[in-house]
C-alpha cells in the first residue's frame, strides 16, 4: 500500500485494468486555453483521446499548444524551433508528462507546415526522451515506461505540491532505493512473528501443495513432488547453483541483470557470461539463441518475465526458441519468476518450463510479491524427479528451508494474496508514473527506461556515470545501485537502478536528490 501522502492526494485504488482516477477541476489557465466555441465538460473533466488500449489520455489541441509555446514565430518555424519550443514548455512545467500532443496532421494544418516538419520535430523530442509515440495512440510527453504509466502520469496533478516542491540538498535520513521492500501499515505486525507449531514434514508438504495449486497460472504442472520450498528467492537460486555448477564454472546471464544475482554468482566464484541486451536491458533474442547454441556455459540463469532491472517480458515464440536452443547447446535453463506476478495490464506468457519437453528447465521464484512481510518463501520447480530429490537434499544440507514461523505464516497468507498483489501492482503503476513526472523536465539528463512490470526501474543519466551519481547521492543520504551493479561488463554505464517499492515520500525525496546530484555532475 502507498503511504499517507498518496491517500491525501486522493489517488484511486481501483483495479489495475481499465483504471480511472479522480481528476482535479480544470485550472484557470486550462479554461483560458480552451478554443473559442468550446463547450465546458463536466466538472473535473479534461480533454481526452481514447488510446487503442481503451484508456483516456489528456490531449493538448493544436491551437492550445500554440498558446503554450511562448515566442514561437510562425514565419521562421522549422522542425528544430518547434521541438525546442515544446521542450522548453516541458521543462518549465507547461506541458507535463502524460499529456498527448496533437497529431502530426492537425498540428501541420494549424501551423501551415508539412507533416514532415512536424514529424521531424516529434522525432527530436523522442531522441531527447522528452516524448514517446505509440502506434494508434499518438505522441505523449514523457519517456515510455509503458502506456499504463504514461496515462497515469497525466493524472497526478493532485500531488504536484509533493512532486514539485523545492529540491532538497540532501535527505534528512537515509533513503534506501536499492532493496525490494514493500511498505507496511504502521499498525501491522509481521505475520511470521506469530507463534507456530514445531517444524514437521507434514507442514512443509502442506506448503508445497498450496504452492502447487498456484502453478497453473504459470503453465507449470501442479505436482508438489516437483517442488522444493526454501527461505526466499535468492536462497532458491543459491540451492540451484550449488546443485548444478561448481566454483569457477561459467554461467550465462543477461548483460543487464538483477544486482543480487550478480553478487551471488561472484560470491560463489562463478563467472557470469553476458547474454546481449539493448540500452534499456531488453533481450537481443537472436544473440541469446546464438550464445545458447555455442555451449558457452552449462547453465543459463535468465528471467523471461519482468527481468530485473529492465522489466522486459519475452513473448511465447521467443520462449519456445530459447528452450530449443538450450537443448541444442546442452544448456540447463534456470527461469526466475520472482517478479512474474507483478504484471500490470497483460498477464505474461507461460513459464519457460512449459515449453520444455526434455525436462531441462528449472524454475525458481518466491511468494514475496503477494505475501505480507515475513510470510514470503522461495520455491524451486523441476519436472525431473531425480533432480527434485537432489535439490531438496541440498536445501537441507545448507539450511535453506524456511523456519517454522515463516512456514506457518506462508500457509496463512493465502487468503489475502489477491488483494495484496493488486495493491502492489497499483503501487508500481503510481510510482512509475510519479518517477516519469519528476524526471521528464530534466530529460535527457535523467530518463526512465521502458518497462513492462516488476519492482525495479533503470534510470538513464545522460553522460554521468552511475557510480559517480550513486556516490554523490549517498553523500546526501540516498542509496541507489549504480548501473555497474547490474551489468556483467567491466564498464561504468551512465545509469542507476532504483526500487519503486519504497514509501511514496521516500521515493520522491530520493529521486529529487538524485536529479540534483546529476545536474551538479553534468
Amino acid at each position: 500500500m502507498l503511504d499517507p501522502v498518496a491517500s491525501v492526494a486522493g489517488w484511486n485504488r481501483g483495479s489495475t485494468s481499465g483504471m480511472r482516477s479522480r481528476r482535479s477541476p480544470a485550472t484557470t489557465e486550462e479554461v483560458a486555453l480552451q478554443p473559442a466555441g468550446h463547450r465546458p465538460s463536466p466538472a473535473g473533466a479534461r480533454p481526452t483521446t481514447t488510446a487503442r488500449d481503451g484508456r483516456e489520455e489528456p490531449t493538448v489541441r493544436a491551437r492550445e499548444l500554440l498558446r503554450r509555446l511562448d515566442g514561437l514565430e510562425g514565419a521562421a518555424l522549422s522542425s528544430v524551433s518547434l521541438a525546442e519550443a515544446i521542450a522548453a514548455s516541458v521543462r518549465d512545467g507547461r506541458l507535463p508528462a502524460g499529456v498527448e500532443l496533437p497529431s502530426e496532421r492537425d498540428l501541420a494544418a494549424t501551423l501551415g507546415r508539412s507533416r514532415g516538419t512536424i514529424g521531424r520535430a516529434y522525432e527530436r523530442l523522442r531522441a531527447d526522451r522528452l516524448a514517446h509515440t505509440r502506434q494508434g495512440a499518438g505522441t505523449t510527453i514523457g519517456c515510455c515506461a509503458g502506456p499504463w504509466a504514461s496515462s497515469r502520469a497525466a493524472e497526478l496533478e493532485p500531488i504536484l505540491p509533493v512532486l514539485e516542491g523545492g529540491t532538497p540538498t540532501r535527505s534528512e535520513r537515509v533513503v534506501d532505493l536499492r532493496t525490494v521492500r514493500w511498505p507496511t501499515a504502521a499498525a501491522a505486525r509481521p505475520a511470521a512473528s506469530d507463534p507456530a507449531p514445531a517444524p514437521s514434514h507434514d507442514r512443509l508438504l502442506a506448503l508445497r501443495r498450496d504452492l502447487a495449486d498456484r502453478l497453473g497460472g504459470s503453465g507449470l504442472p501442479g505436482d508438489p513432488e516437483q517442488l522444493t520450498v526454501v527461505d526466499g528467492a535468492m536462497r532458491a537460486l543459491e540451492v540451484v547453483l550449488a546443485t548444478l555448477v561448481r566454483p569457477g564454472d561459467r554461467v550465462l546471464v543477461p548483460a543487464s541483470t538483477d544486482p543480487r544475482v550478480l553478487a551471488l554468482l561472484r560470491v560463489r566464484g562463478q563467472h557470469p557470461v553476458p547474454l546481449p541486451v539493448d540500452r534499456d536491458g531488453r533481450a537481443d533474442v537472436r544473440g541469446w539463441l546464438t550464445r545458447l547454441r555455442s555451449r558457452a556455459a552449462p547453465v543459463a540463469v535468465m528471467t523471461a518475465t519482468h527481468g530485473a532491472p529492465s522489466g522486459f517480458v519475452l513473448r511465447s515464440h521467443e520462449r519456445r526458441l530459447l528452450v530449443e536452443a538450450a537443448a541444442d547447446g546442452d544448456v540447463t535453463l534456470v527461469d526466475d519468476l520472482s517478479h512474474a506476478e507483478l504484471w500490470i495490464e497483460t498477464r505474461p506468457p507461460a513459464a519457460l518450463a512449459s515449453f520444455d519437453r526434455d525436462e531441462r528447465t528449472v524454475t525458481v521464484a518466491s511468494t514475496s510479491a503477494s505475501a505480507p512481510p515475513g510470510a514470503g518463501v522461495g520455491w524451486i520447480h523441476t519436472p525431473s524427479g531425480a533432480l527434485a530429490e537432489r535439490l531438496r537434499a541440498v536445501a537441507v544440507a545448507i539450511d535453506a528451508e524456511p523456519s517454522p514461523p515463516v512456514t506457518d505464516a506462508a500457509l496463512r497468507a493465502a487468503d489475502d494474496r489477491d488483494g495484496l498483489l493488486g495493491s502492489r501492482r497499483q503501487h508500481l503503476i503510481d510510482h512509475t508514473a510519479a518517477t516519469i513526472r519528476l524526471v521528464t523536465p530534466v530529460a535527457p539528463l535523467v530518463s526512465v527506461a521502458s518497462s513492462e512490470g516488476g519492482p525495479l526501474r533503470l534510470l538513464h543519466l545522460g553522460g554521468v556515470t552511475g557510480s559517480a551519481a550513486a556516490e554523490a547521492a549517498r553523500d546526501r543520504g540516498v542509496l541507489v545501485h549504480p548501473g555497474s551493479a547490474a551489468s556483467v561488463g567491466a564498464g561504468d554505464p551512465p545509469s542507476v537502478v532504483v526500487s519503486l517499492t519504497s514509501p511514496t515520500r521516500d521515493l520522491i525525496t530520493g529521486l529529487r536528490v538524485l536529479i540534483d546530484v546529476v545536474r551538479d555532475l553534468a
